[in-house]
């Protein structure tokens, strides 16, 4: 056991090494934090993958109903997609809630990139979130072509 501390003297230990005279202590470095960078991946890769399915579903329904054929016979009049319109719908609203999910990812990525949380992950994050459209589209417009 210790022995107590003498009367007048405070009952607790310094919680740090005093630093020599003129100098200051270095502070504990601070766990670092991958939450910030984990989350854009994600928001990115779930981005990325519904955008890519998607294209991928409402293609194929275009270019098998004839619509997509259709459409362009006509020069462009929309009544040709009639038959497709529920397709269409439920492709744009897809698109633009990846896209939402897309720029949430770029600005969280962002600011893990500046908190230097993670930054490898949030690199990963920012280039997905911005590669993800052209990819859906080339996919896209891959299947439209060989399903027409």
């Amino acid at each position: 056991m210790s022995t107590p501390p003498p009367r007048g003297e405070p009952r607790f230990a310094a919680p740090y090494v005093v630093a020599a005279p003129g100098r200051l202590p270095t502070p504990p470095s601070a766990p670092r934090r991958r939450a910030l960078g984990v989350l854009a991946l994600v928001l990115a890769a779930v981005a990325a993958g519904a955008a890519i399915a998607v294209a991928v579903v409402v293609a194929a329904r275009l270019g098998g109903s004839g619509a997509a054929v259709a459409w362009l016979d006509t020069d462009g009049d929309p009544r040709a997609l009639a038959p497709v319109r529920a397709w269409i719908l439920v492709g744009e609203v897809s698109f633009w809630a990846c896209t939402a999910l897309g720029i949430a990812s770029i600005a969280v990525g962002a600011a893990a990139i500046a908190r230097r949380s993670a930054r490898a992950l949030a690199i990963a994050a920012v280039t997905t979130a911005i590669v993800a459209p052209l990819a859906a589209f080339g996919i896209g417009a891959a299947t439209l072509f060989v399903t027409a």
